[in-house]
């Protein structure tokens, strides 16, 4: 009877998550849409509540999911986890990992500010003018690219050692006891 109730406990629980989790992913996503439609319609300026709420989300998500207790492993893009041992060609594959993370992502994003430039003129991150339009979109999608790209190969990287650190520490804690 006992065993049934900690059973019960642990899928309590892990349907809460999951709950919270879609609830939060819906959030972000309102977010996003608004963020965007006002955007367009008003200018980049326009979204600082958007832009909080997001930030203030993720925070209080990060916060609570990354206790001491836990570990968060890096993963590729596909979802296939990385490999965690601290030996040159493990770390190799990581830092791998992480940089066509960091591109994919920066892809998107840059593709994101390109369209929405497209609909919104006074909307970019980065305005250097080409002379003709197309080299101009080339030239801005490529440093977008370039930047965001760099921006998230570093938080990849940061983040997904400190992450193999933390586990590598509590496997080696596990093992003295």
């Amino acid at each position: 009877m006992k065993n049934n109730a900690v059973k019960s406990d642990e899928r309590t629980a892990k349907n809460t998550g999951t709950a919270a989790v879609i609830t939060l992913v819906f959030l972000w996503a309102a977010l996003l849409v608004a963020g965007i439609y006002k955007t367009v319609k008003y200018g980049a300026g326009s979204t600082t509540e958007e832009i909080l709420l997001f930030l203030g989300s993720l925070l209080v998500f990060l916060i609570f999911k990354h206790r001491k207790d836990t570990v968060d492993l890096p993963k590729d893009f596909l979802g296939k986890p990385l490999p965690t041992a601290p030996s040159g060609a493990d770390k190799r594959a990581r830092i791998k990992a992480y940089f066509v993370d960091a591109l994919i992502n920066g892809a998107i994003l840059a593709a994101l500010n390109v369209t929405l430039n497209r609909i919104n003129p006074n909307f970019s991150f980065t305005t250097i003018d080409c002379g003709s339009a197309f080299l101009t979109i080339l030239v801005n999608a490529a440093v977008d690219l370039a930047v965001l790209g760099a921006v998230f190969m570093i938080l990849n990287y940061v983040w997904g050692e400190h992450n193999i650190k933390k586990y590598n520490k509590l496997l080696e804690e596990e093992d003295e006891v």
